[in-house]
């Protein structure tokens, strides 16, 4: 079985309930105990054997930061429980408001899930459409220790379906190697990632 914590922090008006964590509950999808398919390591690229699909285009150029930042008035700060993760087990991931005043974000969904590669950092998600598919933003007022609060299945049919209304794929398969989490919906501030070794 595969864990299910969605420990959820009851503080501050802007803090998330249920809807602000992903996953689901319940036995790993049956594929999941074969481990991760794709490529392992530092792969040169991701490629994908569906022609239609569209990688995520990360919507920042500036440099990730590390995992705080003062930034629009306030700090933020972006915590995780481990830098090595299982594939099919569930990864937590919480972004808070550890300043004195309140800041603007755009949202829980307002975030990339990477590889890294050889010609840098890559989303694992993309559209199999043919078109690009821009990840919902909705501005709003995270108060102080308010939290965005992610439970994370590192399976490729949960990660793809974490974000309603987008139909969205990871391609290639989730491989072992390095990737990182990187949370750029803070308002007039730098984006904050989180790296972690996937593991089988």
């Amino acid at each position: 079985m595969q864990r299910t914590r969605r420990d959820l922090l009851a503080t501050g008006a802007a803090t998330l309930t249920a809807a602000g964590s992903v996953g689901v509950a319940g036995c790993l999808d049956f594929a999941a105990g074969d481990g991760p398919q794709g490529p392992e390591g530092v792969p040169e690229t991701l490629t994908c054997e569906d022609d239609a699909f569209v990688r995520l285009t990360p919507p920042f150029d500036e440099p990730v930061e590390g995992t705080v930042v003062d930034a629009a008035g306030t700090r933020f700060e972006l915590a995780t429980e481990g830098n090595a993760e299982t594939y099919g087990q569930s990864m937590r991931l919480v972004f808070r408001n550890t300043g004195d005043e309140p800041g603007r974000v755009l949202g829980k969904h307002a975030y990339s899930l990477q590889r890294e590669t050889g010609e840098g950092w890559l989303e694992v998600r993309g559209s199999s459409s043919g078109e690009t598919v821009e990840l919902p933003r909705t501005e709003e007022t995270l108060d102080p220790s308010g939290a965005y609060i992610w439970s994370i299945d590192l399976e490729e049919a949960v990660i793809a379906s974490a974000v309603p209304d987008r139909d969205l794929a990871v391609c290639p398969p989730l491989g072992a190697g390095t990737h990182r989490f990187v949370y750029w919906g803070i308002v007039d501030g730098p984006p904050l990632g989180a790296e972690f070794e996937l593991v089988g």
